[in-house]
């Protein structure tokens, strides 16, 4: 006889930030994997269980708060969010949601059933903090990239942004990195860590508003009427003085000690002012929200500039040499803001679905990542010579053309002449 199956709860909360899924831990995983059949774009960013704590000691927490053992927390792009509200596969309101699971065989399988769920005061508060510590935690992919490549130009690019009064953003990112990874891993903010960077909090954002200013500032400059020899000469006075590649790795690394900041601010707040978690953990969303819409509009405002800044005009393709400065100097941009996006986790916040297609046609025409910012300027530098070449080969041939004719109006007939020997 078959033994009844026991039922199990599968929990979603649904925040603007992402999802966080929690439940017993085969259940959590079945629900992933129809989450990427139904959205390839779904991400998983962070997992936990009850032995294990990976990266997030408020997500232990939040668990604990709605009784489960594990759970996920996952962004999916806003495109795919509709499509699975409009299924059913994920609840269709923000909010604590659950579903009862009750059979093996078929779970998961046609529209799922959600039902809203309550929780009230520290559960609620506690969930809410587990959403914002992740959301903060993850909202940066990488910086190790960014590190190797600002040291050694920290300063001047600070300099260039008017922020030489911000002091050691490397090493501010290194102190606020260690106390947030003992956080995570002992569950406890110590005292002195916290005093050792709590006044770094205003000095981060001051320095992440004017290196995005000095971005925004560099892009303005790209005026697409001039012609190319100018053109050139202002992108790699932009690429190589205005050190606009490093600025954005620069800001990465400046929004991530900014996002560390408020992770230990949250937890300072929960352990001495708990009266004003809930204010706290709102003033966080706010600024990762704020960050995120400022991002989106640099990034597809600098693509959109600079796929029509590197478009030649016919006529400029005689000027071969700015062309190809024009075209390598492109290149290194395009793979900076690429970079840049991939930082931000750009494709699955869909910061892209609403762009014209013309500059993601324009900026495909440039190519993907290449191997090497060297072959690709090679490469591009040989096209500029031969469209050089055709130029100077067509401008050879007219001459010859206009040498000829010329010569043969200044040739005596010598039809009508008579021979000096014929006397």
């Amino acid at each position: 006889m078959d033994q009844p199956h026991s039922e199990t709860a599968l929990s979603v909360s649904v925040e603007p930030e992402g999802l966080l899924v929690a439940g017993d831990a085969d259940d959590v995983a079945t629900y992933l994997r129809k989450l990427r059949f139904n959205a390839v774009e779904t991400v998983e960013v962070v997992g936990v269980d009850a032995q294990t704590v990976t990266g997030a000691a408020a997500l232990a927490t939040g668990l604990a708060a709605i009784g489960a053992q594990h759970g996920t927390f996952v962004r999916i792009r806003p495109a795919d969010v509709e499509l699975l509200r409009k299924f059913k596969v994920i609840p269709g309101e923000s909010g604590f949601n659950r579903m009862t699971v009750t059979d093996v065989a078929g779970r998961f399988r046609g529209q799922m059933q959600w039902q809203p769920a309550q929780l009230a005061g520290t559960k609620a508060l506690s969930l809410q903090m587990a959403v914002a510590t992740i959301a903060l935690q993850t909202a940066i992919a990488e910086t190790t990239a960014a590190i190797e490549r600002v040291e050694g130009t920290v300063d001047q690019v600070l300099n260039l942004a008017k922020a030489t009064t911000i002091g050691d953003v490397i090493g501010h990112h290194r102190s606020l990195t260690r106390i947030v990874r003992t956080l995570d891993e002992t569950g406890t903010l110590p005292a002195v860590d916290w005093d050792s960077v709590a006044h770094l909090g205003p000095t981060i954002e001051t320095v992440v508003e004017r290196l995005r200013a000095h971005i925004n500032k560099t892009i303005d400059g790209f005026d697409r009427t001039k012609p190319v020899q100018d053109r050139a000469k202002y992108l790699t006075r932009a690429v190589s003085d205005n050190r606009l590649g490093e600025t954005l790795e620069l800001l990465v690394l400046a929004q991530d000690s900014m996002y560390q900041w408020q992770r230990l601010r949250i937890e300072r707040v929960r352990e001495t002012e708990f009266a004003n978690l809930e204010l706290v953990i709102a003033t966080a969303r706010r600024i990762l929200a704020e960050q995120l819409d400022s991002d989106s509009e640099l990034l597809l405002k600098a693509r959109a500039e600079l796929a029509s800044y590197a478009a030649i005009k016919p006529l400029e393709l005689l000027r071969w040499l700015s062309t190809t400065q024009l075209k390598r100097d492109v290149v290194q941009l395009r793979c900076d803001l690429d970079s840049f996006a991939t930082a931000r986790r750009a494709e699955v916040l869909g910061w892209h679905d609403h762009e014209d297609p013309t500059v993601r046609d324009a900026l495909a025409e440039l190519g993907t990542r290449v191997k090497s910012f060297g072959d690709s300027a090679k490469v591009l530098g040989s096209r500029g010579l031969d469209a050089g070449a055709t130029g100077l080969d067509i401008l050879g041939r007219s001459a010859q053309r206009v040498a000829a004719h010329r010569r043969r109006e200044a040739k005596p007939d010598t039809d009508n002449t008579e021979s000096p020997w014929s006397k």
